[in-house]
């Protein structure tokens, strides 16, 4: 947190344009308003930051005043000290994993959307529909091992997933692990990550044509075929190499298996599976599962695959975290800079947490064999917001006996519990803990 302090906020300030002269809203006062007032009052109005400021900071300031604050170059501050703070996060040793003498990373990224008041449409289109006229995108991307954030920015709703991440691949280095959803399933992204000596787990995209090799010959291969051989095996795995693509030209490993009867009716209840273009073809599709891969079998086994994929839902709770602590996708009318500086804030609180909670993470697992619940912690954290607010803009020195405390609370009530019915992270990576 060395660079959440004041001589770096005030700096990023100046360079922003935010501050050119003395004002009562300064850069440590508007700081409040959009990282620590919105998780202490939620959705706070224009009069509840004058109240904020009045009783926190001394400073009385009109609402017009606060709302011209509110403006492009406030927008410019809070993206700069954000970047500036994912640039500089905080490394915790990486957790202890089977798959570490295999995978430099394990590399895990997916989007959530949700929909804005209709009045940001010009700043923030969304879809054709009522309700979701104004909508915005947030990309994420993390290595479950270390707990560095690679990946976190606002985006475009309409844009793709794939199109979105497909530059983001010049980061990826020789031995990492890619674990990315059908969203982002694209033939050029599979061979780019391949040419970089990396590696990637992906489901299927059904649009994605598949050849068997026969002899000389490719030939096509239907997901009726691959069902029925499925029906046909005693093994719980269907492996086999395939080729991809309208010209057949580039070689994946692909893994299949059936879905339980109670994973399909689970899997019906998707619209898609119900309403699609393919019908044929989604009614093969609803009883199996079907991932490529360019890891070879001597490296990984069809089970480690499909085990480390199931790791991907984590990222789903991490949304999740964000939308019932964090309120991130609660809305009320405003005008667009306003909104941008509160998302804004809330990404570097999210940063922020995330930090405290991967230090936490790595340290219990090593020494307990235990994991931390993200939601939880980032649950306990917010209750100590205005704690932690003053500390860091006044009573830094005060930082390292908070976080001791914290760390007693979060290693007795913020832990990870087992849910019946799902694999525990901790099996999934095979980690060693202790």
């Amino acid at each position: 947190m060395k660079h959440l302090c004041t001589e770096v906020i005030e700096r990023l300030a100046v360079k922003s344009g935010f501050c050119k002269r003395r004002s009562k809203l300064d850069a440590l006062s508007f700081l409040k308003l959009v990282l620590f007032d919105p998780l202490s009052t939620e959705q706070p109005s224009l009069e509840q930051h004058c109240i904020s400021l009045e009783e926190d900071r001394g400073k009385r300031v009109c609402k017009q005043a606060v709302n011209r604050r509110f403006n492009d170059r406030a927008v410019v501050f809070i993206q700069t000290l954000f970047e500036h703070y994912l640039q500089n996060q905080f490394l915790s040793k990486k957790l202890s994993s089977g798959f570490s003498d295999r995978f430099s990373s394990i590399r895990l990224m997916d989007s959530t959307e949700f929909k804005l008041p209709k009045d940001l449409a010009a700043d923030f289109p969304g879809f054709k529909g009522a309700g979701t006229e104004s909508c915005t995108q947030i990309q994420f991307e993390y290595d479950i091992l270390s707990g560095k954030i690679i990946d976190l920015s606002l985006g475009d709703a309409r844009i793709a997933d794939s199109a979105y991440a497909q530059p983001l691949l010049v980061n990826v280095q020789r031995k990492d692990l890619i674990i990315r959803d059908l969203g982002y399933s694209k033939i050029d992204s599979f061979k780019e990550v391949e040419s970089r000596g990396a590696y990637y787990i992906s489901r299927l995209n059904p649009n994605i044509t598949l050849y068997e090799r026969r002899g000389k010959d490719l030939v096509p291969l239907s997901y009726k075929t691959i069902l029925q051989r499925l029906k046909g095996s005693t093994k719980k795995y269907l492996e086999m190499p395939v080729y991809l693509g309208g010209d057949a030209n580039y070689e994946v490993r692909l893994t299949a298996n059936r879905l339980t009867p109670e994973a399909v009716e689970r899997r019906l209840r998707k619209k898609i599976y119900r309403k699609n273009k393919k019908p044929e073809t989604y009614s093969y599709l609803k009883e199996m599962n079907l991932f490529i891969t360019n890891v070879p079998k001597k490296m990984l086994s069809a089970n480690e695959i499909y085990g480390l994929y199931r790791v991907r839902w984590q990222i789903e709770l991490i949304f999740k975290t964000w939308k019932s602590v964090l309120k991130i996708d609660q809305v009320r009318k405003m005008k667009a800079d306003r909104f941008r500086c509160y998302l804004l804030g809330r990404l570097l609180w999210v940063v922020l947490n995330w930090e405290i909670c991967s230090v936490f993470n790595a340290y219990l697992n090593q020494s307990e064999s235990i994991l931390v619940s993200f939601y939880k912690c980032f649950t306990i954290i917010k209750q100590r917001v205005r704690s932690l607010e003053y500390i860091l803009l006044h009573r830094k020195a005060k930082l390292k006996e908070w976080l001791l405390t914290l760390f007693d609370i979060i290693s007795r009530f913020g832990i990870k519990e087992h849910r019946r019915g799902r694999a525990a992270v901790i099996n999934l990576l095979a980690l060693n803990g202790k």
